[in-house]
Formats: C-alpha cells, structure tokens, sequence
C-alpha cells in the first residue's frame, strides 16, 4: 500500500487533517507574517469539534469562531488547499481573545506591522457587527485608532467604533499589570502601553 506523502506546509497539513478547518488566531497571523514568535500550535476553527494532534512536532487545537466572513483560500506549492481567517476577521478575533493572539504585546506588533489598504474596513464593520458586542467595538476602535495613519482606517470608522462602544466600561486585557483609564473609550489599557510601542511603530517595531 502506497503511502501518502507528507504534507510539509504546516497551515496545509493541519487543513487536510480537519473537515473544513481554518487557519485563525495567531496561526493566522503567522501566515500574514505579522509576528514576532512562531508558536508550535496553531489554532484552527472547524465546524466539528476534534481533539488535539500533532504533525511534524505542530500541533492544532480546536478553538471554534462564531462565524466566518470571506476566508482567504490558497495552497501550498504542492497544491494542498490552505483555508484561513481574512486579515480584517483575523484582527477581530486577536483582538476578541487576545490570549489567543500570543499576547498584548504580540498583537501591537501585528497592528504596527499591517500597511495601508491591507484592512478591509467594509469587512472590519461586518465582523463587528455578527460579533454585536460593545466592549469588543471599543477595544478594535481604540486599538486600531493608535495606528490609525500608518494602518489607513478611516476617521469615520475610528468614531463609528467609539459610539457604538456604548457607555459601559471594559479593559482591554486582564492582565494584573498597572492600568489607566482611557474615558472617551471607557478603556482600561495598560499604564505603559505607549511605552509598548516604539517611535518606529509604523515599522513593526516593538519594545
């Protein structure tokens, strides 16, 4: 019996061993090459549960999204099929669980690290609103909003976030780190989180 080749790409592998799975989370932005750690485990979405496993020392976890809005398909040079989360989804979810993104710290780098016309901001208001969540419309607002010129987000987008945050207030992680309030986001961020990005920020550049 002949057997089947190994798959060597590991976004194409962990694809071919689920039945509709995607690439998301920080897995996501290891494909966008907007990351400053490669994890050995990517985090796939599928319509089915399934348990762990391992290909090649990676390993894939369920980790389920509440919706899907315009996957980027591709494949590798092989031709195996690749599915993952569209840029402008993808920073939606990093930041929804941003423990999923490897980090505060990491996701600062990826927002400095996306240039001009790279977000969707058709698809940015599209998966906030399936989301429907204002605690979740504040955090991408003001995130977006520190990277506002060298990422392209619009003015109107940046106050469409901040309004339709509602009024209650939220924090951007739970970290136990010190923090401050932000009141026209009704944020608490990080006391150092300027310090966090560096006066290169445009470049990907992160303390």
């Amino acid at each position: 019996m002949k057997r089947k080749k190994l798959i060597e790409n590991e976004y194409a592998a962990g694809c071919s061993r689920v039945n509709g799975g995607c690439v998301s989370y920080h897995g996501a932005l290891q494909y966008y090459a907007l990351h400053t750690q490669q994890f050995n485990t990517i985090y796939l979405h599928s319509p089915k549960r399934f348990r762990p496993f391992e290909i090649g020392g990676m390993s894939y976890e369920y980790h389920p999204l509440k919706f899907t809005y315009n996957i980027v398909l591709s494949k590798d040079r092989d031709g195996n099929p690749i599915a993952v989360t569209s840029l402008s989804q993808t920073i939606i979810d990093c930041v929804r669980h941003i423990d999923l993104a490897g980090g505060l710290e990491e996701l600062l780098y990826a927002l400095a690290s996306i240039s001009d016309g790279q977000l969707n901001e058709k698809e940015l208001l599209a998966c906030l609103n399936a989301y429907g969540n204002a605690s979740l419309w504040s955090r991408v607002g003001y995130l977006l909003s520190l990277f506002k010129d060298n990422i392209g987000v619009s003015d109107s987008f940046i106050e469409t976030c901040r309004i339709k945050g509602g009024n209650v207030k939220n924090r951007i992680t739970d970290s136990n780190k010190p923090l401050k309030y932000i009141s026209d986001w009704k944020l608490f961020v990080p006391k150092n989180i300027e310090g966090m990005i560096s006066k290169g920020a445009g470049n990907g550049e992160i303390y």
